[in-house]
């Protein structure tokens, strides 16, 4: 009897020790979701910027607007960097603001979208979408969030109009 007490009091010590090391594991995992998407993204970026140079570099030095095809579809550069996919293509149906900028660059540099992609008002875990004026201040941003049960984890801008750098916020 006194052997199994004791072996009692030492499980429950290692639990009440390793108990809170696993708790502490969903915002561990939040952030890294966050953080695989923004490698993404800047991944992607790069090898659209990389395209722009094999081209020639076209409108090097202008903040005119040059159109390149990339595969199928128009892809709209600013001195080098992409601000803008003039269709609709390689973005997947049904997702909420599909049309706007934001999220047909987002998909035009992730080979695979995260998910799952979520309207604005929604409490749901996910990607959100947003107007340029909740991004980080930089020129032409282009932004997503990522929100936690509807409330915001960490939000990613993309500096279009700037150097195309990703930052995490």
């Amino acid at each position: 009897m006194i052997e199994l007490i004791a072996v009692l009091i030492i499980v429950g010590l290692l639990a009440a020790v390793a108990l809170p090391r696993f708790a502490d594991l969903s915002d561990s995992a939040e952030a890294a979701v966050v953080a695989s998407v923004a490698a993404g993204l800047s991944a992607g970026a790069e090898q659209y910027r990389a395209f722009w140079l094999v081209q020639g570099s076209p409108g090097d030095g202008s903040t005119g607007r040059e159109d390149l095809t990339v595969g199928d579809f128009s892809v709209r550069y600013r001195n080098g960097y992409v601000v803008n996919v003039n269709d609709n293509s390689g973005v997947p149906a049904g997702t909420p603001n599909r049309g706007s900028a934001n999220t047909r660059i987002f998909h035009l540099f992730l080979a695979v979208p995260p998910g799952p992609i979520i309207t604005r008002n929604s409490d749901e875990t996910g990607w959100v979408m947003l107007a340029n004026g909740d991004c980080a201040a930089v020129t032409r941003p282009r932004c997503w969030e990522y929100r936690v049960n509807g409330a915001r984890e960490a939000r990613i801008t993309y500096a279009s109009g700037e150097d195309g750098r990703i930052i995490v916020d």
